[in-house]
């Protein structure tokens, strides 16, 4: 389940909130935020595959490109600045989702518990309290995912729309040069 907008923790009757509750609500508040951050990790392996792929294409134009650069006709060396310029727009969104990003933890560290007398309260407020820390972090993270998610997306097309866009280049300039 997805909260549709922010809440409003100072309006929540607690009082009516048994432990057993926050403690089911608490579990699936860290169970939602993993969640997103296998999500998270499913699209940086993927971007990861991608770069892989990706790197070695634009390396080896390059150097074939640096290479004839006097001796290629012109529709040749249309097609490698496009696909160029098409690759390395892909590497740049690849490398933006691989970008070092913090992520929110699921468990609160010993220090945080013992830090004002907070250890003495009983489990359910700490279950409230955790309660309101993990929406926050789930929103966040979820920010984060949506970024990668699109970037991705991004990158998808571009890698699609490539090779029709670079023989598309390749037909206008050799029609061109051909008259």
């Amino acid at each position: 389940m997805q909260a549709n907008q922010s809440i409003d923790f100072s309006t929540v009757d607690w009082n009516s909130v048994p432990e057993k509750k926050a403690e089911f609500i608490y579990y699936e508040a860290i169970a939602r935020l993993n969640s997103i951050h296998k999500n998270i990790d499913a699209i940086t392996n993927k971007a990861l595959g991608m770069l892989s792929f990706s790197l070695p294409i634009l390396t080896a134009l390059t150097g074939y490109f640096v290479l004839q650069w006097g001796n290629a006709s012109t529709p040749i060396l249309a097609m490698s600045i496009s696909a160029a310029i098409f690759l390395f727009a892909i590497l740049l969104l690849l490398l933006l989702i691989l970008l070092p990003r913090g992520l929110n933890s699921a468990q609160g560290e010993p220090a945080a518990y013992f830090t004002d007398n907070y250890y003495k309260n009983n489990m359910d407020n700490i279950f409230r309290g955790n309660i309101q820390t993990l929406h926050n972090c789930i929103h966040e993270d979820r920010k984060i995912l949506y970024w990668r998610g699109n970037l991705f997306r991004g990158a998808i097309v571009l890698f699609t729309a490539f090779p029709l866009i670079t023989v598309v280049v390749w037909a206008v300039f050799s029609s061109y040069c051909t008259r």
